[in-house]
């Protein structure tokens, strides 16, 4: 009689259970996949054109001559820099700046705001290189050979990941889901890391063997 009580009694204790764990299930599911995902993907997608926007925009708007001499300068300071060294410090080199980059771009706020100065500078460094160069070009003939190379769209992904983790955590806390997000977003941000890794190890293999 004490186990048919028992029996009884089991069915009686699961209608209480499942409650407690159904909304926990369903918000996970609606960060990752539902709603908050389909978002995710959306903004993402607006990040990455805007950065395109705002990188050919620079080229594009002109700029007076002192200006150019001295972006001109910067730029070449910077390529030498980098591609002046050994390949091992060259990656180095373009992988710690990059990834430095992308971490202010995730921080929320910030992120957006330093993503569209650091796309616009290096538009107008862009320009002041093709039109100074030995050889001038059409700034955006240059800036969309650059943008052909395989590591740019790596490096461009990587921000917009970037910039999308910082601006869904924003979001998240607004909807008061910040304890589930804040792991996506430090995935995300390993996924950014990981993306400019590649993109770091196909620029300098580019570098070290053109052919």
């Amino acid at each position: 009689m004490a186990q048919s009580a028992g029996e009884a009694g089991t069915p009686e204790q699961q209608p209480e259970q499942q409650p407690e764990q159904q909304p926990h299930q369903r918000r996970q599911k609606n960060l990752a996949g539902g709603r908050f995902g389909s978002r995710r993907l959306l903004l993402f997608v607006t990040v990455l054109v805007i950065e395109l926007t705002i990188f050919f925009l620079a080229m594009a708007i002109p700029m007076d001559a002192t200006q150019q001499k001295s972006l001109y300068t910067e730029g070449q300071q910077i390529v030498q820099s980098v591609k002046g060294q050994g390949p091992l410090d060259e990656f180095s080199g373009i992988f710690l700046n990059n990834v430095r980059i992308a971490l202010i771009e995730a921080v929320p706020f910030v992120g957006p705001v330093f993503l569209g100065y650091s796309l616009f500078y290096s538009g107008e460094v862009v320009q002041a290189l093709a039109v100074l160069s030995p050889t001038p070009v059409p700034p955006l003939i240059l800036g969309a050979v650059l943008f052909l190379l395989p590591h740019s769209l790596v490096e461009f992904t990587g921000y917009a990941v970037s910039v999308t983790a910082g601006i869904m955590l924003i979001w998240a806390g607004i909807k008061k889901r910040l304890r589930i997000e804040i792991r996506v977003y430090a995935k995300e941000v390993l996924v950014t890391v990981g993306v400019l890794l590649v993109a770091a190890a196909t620029e300098t293999s580019l570098d070290v063997y053109p052919d």
